[in-house]
């Protein structure tokens, strides 16, 4: 065999690896676009129900739950993770998830008050911090205000290792002795 012919042969061959290789890739990004718009739909259905529970402790305006109030909340959020959407999360809006039940459950559990006592200021303010970013990580899920590119990809882990740092502090102060509950002021007729 010639030398011509043997570099033909292989180049021919490389030509069919190499168009081999990209089909794969092509059918591999294909399934996935299928898969993730799926994912998307279902997501679409199941989120909005988690993020109206989410109102309870609204930056604008602030709320004043009671302890009762966020023993139902917390069960909300339970039932809905295994009812409806915590199937559909993803690893990070389910870490963020997470994070707000872990915090409810610190408040609810190291602080002994009644039922109609007030979240005071300061855990209300890392409750609300702590959903915001529960509420952040299903808009990245979903795409809705920023669509998904590199970089995003890039930016969005970066703010979730942010997030994680903030709520284990969080976490930490709702651990502590005192309690994050106050009664609520006698009101005169």
């Amino acid at each position: 065999m010639s030398a011509e012919m043997s570099r033909v042969l292989v180049t021919g061959g490389l030509a069919l690896l190499t168009a081999f290789i990209l089909a794969l890739i092509n059918n591999w990004i294909s399934a996935r676009a299928g898969v993730d718009e799926n994912l998307r739909s279902q997501r679409l259905a199941a989120y909005p129900e988690l993020w109206k529970e989410t109102g309870a402790v609204s930056r604008w305006p602030r709320t004043e739950p009671t302890r009762r109030a966020l023993e139902e909340l917390h069960r909300s959020y339970r039932s809905w993770y295994y009812s409806n959407g915590g199937l559909f999360m993803s690893e990070q809006a389910r870490a963020r998830y997470g994070d707000v039940q872990e915090l409810l459950a610190a408040l609810l559990h190291h602080s002994p008050s009644g039922p109609t006592d007030r979240l005071v200021e300061n855990a209300y303010t890392d409750l609300m911090e702590t959903t915001s970013a529960l509420r952040t990580a299903l808009t990245q899920d979903l795409d809705a205000r920023q669509r998904r590119t590199p970089l995003t990809v890039w930016q969005r882990s970066r703010w979730h290792r942010d997030a994680t740092k903030k709520a284990e502090a969080r976490m930490n102060r709702a651990r502590r002795p005192e309690s994050a509950f106050v009664n609520p002021p006698v009101q005169h007729a």
